[in-house]
């Protein structure tokens, strides 16, 4: 159950439910992950406003819908391939202005689609672009359903002839080339030139760094040829989906495998590198995976769409969530889930998601099984962030300080706002504000920069008083060095007098010693007479006695 809550997962009936706080407008847990990577309630981005079937756009029921894109006119074409048909649609997503079933080939001839599954739209040449599986083939043509041009199986020495050629998703870029995922190779999307030439391969994902992998490479470099035709070889998982940033040319590619962790979002460039491989760790989606009665449910994300605004919107299959990120993939919104109410969605089964607006206002997610697509609108708090998030990313960082603080007044759990804050005060020049915001928010990085600024900018305020302490330090130590010294030198010769006074006394003493000595040295001679006299005395005495 905690890492259900961690992961906050809210799959079906049978898996238990976050013990979050919910919206009360939403038909389930409403929640962001806070520093420590804990699943924590938040205020909600954006509110389902509404479920629209093709019934209610005019236009009969769907049949296994597959893709949605929304042009530069914001008319929006659906992939109905279930009924081989595309419906294009009115900005407000209320009525159908227009299908496309037949199409007039170059020659005059009339062609239809069949099973098609993806379809994009050129701001630049107005061209369509559709993916037209079954066909196999890719069609080009003008918005009055006329072919300019049929894309089919590459004869290329380059593109294995004993592949198919089945388009999954198809898109164009500002120089006219043309990207088509396939479903059966794992070497990228084939790329086309504006004249319809097979170019190669392009954006393929990178091979997982798992430790079976590193352990193959290193015998596959010692094998013999003979040994290495036996050998496991290891490949990529391929991506399925992709969009574009039509105004910087940045492709962005989804991939839903299950078995892998590697390049799940990427950010390609028109060389193909990847811009998002310094994020190797970075984990889209739910942060962790949930384990429930022997299976795992893990984040599958099987589309991707680029915002007006340059956000990065990804779509769950598993959760049926929308996660949504800035352009430098901070996540700032979580919306959708898994059940019957509008908001939610059927597990497994969600195709596509697209966004409208010049701050990602609307989000609309269209689910293949039950043949709807739900549009979700921006609450006054996703106003708020999406201002705050456009002004940061812009570099106005003081100007996005207002918007952030308001975000915290609404949910002291967005950490995002305390990264914008943490940046606003640093480019104030306010670092220990930003020393404390950085703090809250856990980022190291910031914190260690503004520290290294708040430590300069101190010493250079008080580097006067800092002179003057030294100073007086240094004259202090010398002073105390001469008082040591003379004390030291008053003990030693106070150390010497009594020796010499020890001395004197002794002499003294030796002198008096020998004085009395030779005092009774005559009085040993005097025995010898005194005999006599006391003889002569009693002699005396006894005269006395006759008398």
């Amino acid at each position: 159950m905690r890492s259900v809550l961690a992961a906050g997962l809210t799959l079906t009936a049978a898996l238990p439910m976050l013990s979050l706080s919910a919206s009360a407008d939403e038909p389930y847990d409403v929640y962001n992950y806070n520093y420590l990577g804990e699943a924590v309630p938040s205020q909600a981005g954006y509110l389902a406003e509404r479920s629209v079937s093709g019934l209610d756009l005019g236009a009969g029921a769907l049949n296994s819908p597959s893709d949605l894109f929304k042009d530069h006119e914001d008319f929006f074409y659906l992939v109905d391939s279930g009924n081989n048909r595309i419906l294009k649609i009115d900005s407000a997503f209320t009525e159908v202005v227009q299908i496309y079933e037949k199409f007039t080939m170059p020659d005059g001839s009339e062609t239809r689609l069949k099973n098609p599954k993806g379809v994009y739209v050129s701001p630049d040449t107005g061209l369509i672009y559709i993916a037209d599986n079954e066909n196999s083939r890719a069609l080009i043509c003008n918005p009055d359903g006329s072919v300019v041009r049929e894309i089919t199986k590459p004869e290329s020495t380059v593109y294995d002839q004993q592949l198919t050629f089945l388009p999954q998703k198809i898109l164009c870029d500002n120089a006219g080339n043309v990207y088509i995922v396939l479903n059966n190779t794992t070497k990228g999307a084939a790329m086309f030139d504006a004249e319809g030439n097979f170019i190669g391969y392009y954006g393929a994902n990178s091979v997982a760094k798992t430790a079976a992998v590193i352990a193959n490479h290193f015998w596959n470099a010692i094998a013999s040829e003979q040994e290495k035709r036996y050998r496991a070889r290891s490949t990529p998982t391929a991506f399925d989906n992709f969009d574009i940033d039509s105004v910087k040319g940045f492709i962005y590619t989804s991939t839903s495998s299950g078995s892998s962790d590697t390049d799940i979002v990427k950010k390609v460039n028109p060389e193909g590198y990847n811009l998002f491989d310094y994020m190797s760790n970075f984990v889209w989606g739910d942060l962790f995976s949930t384990w429930y009665s022997g299976t795992s449910y893990k984040t599958k994300i099987v589309d991707i769409d680029i915002g007006d605004d340059g956000s990065i919107n990804c779509l769950d299959a598993t959760t049926g969530r929308v996660f949504q990120y800035d352009k430098e993939a901070s996540l700032l919104f979580i919306m959708g889930s898994v059940g019957d109410q509008v908001g939610a969605f059927t597990a497994g089964n969600v195709a596509a998601v697209e966004t409208k607006g010049a701050g990602c206002e609307n989000v609309y997610v269209l689910d293949a099984t039950k043949g709807t697509v739900t549009v979700f609108g921006q609450t006054v708090f996703g106003q708020i962030v999406h201002e705050a998030t456009t002004l940061y990313n812009g570099g106005y960082y003081e100007e996005a300080l207002d918007p952030w603080l308001e975000v915290l007044k609404r949910d002291g759990n967005y950490r995002r706002a305390y990264l914008g804050i943490a940046s606003a005060y640093y480019n104030m020049g306010n670092y220990k504000d930003a020393m404390d915001y950085a703090k809250k928010a856990d980022a190291s990085g910031r914190y260690n920069k503004a520290f290294e600024r708040y430590r300069s900018e101190w010493l250079r305020d008080n580097l006067t008083w800092i002179l003057i302490v030294i100073v007086v330090l240094v004259i202090g130590v010398i002073v105390l060095k001469r008082i040591l010294r003379r004390k030291q030198e008053a003990a030693l010769a106070a150390a010497k007098a009594p020796a010499k006074d020890s001395w004197v006394e002794q002499a003294v003493s030796a002198a008096l010693q020998h004085k009395e000595e030779a005092e009774h040295a005559p009085q040993k001679a005097k025995p010898a007479e005194e005999p006599a006299s006391e003889t002569a005395a009693d002699a005396a005495d006894g005269a006395e006695t006759k008398q």
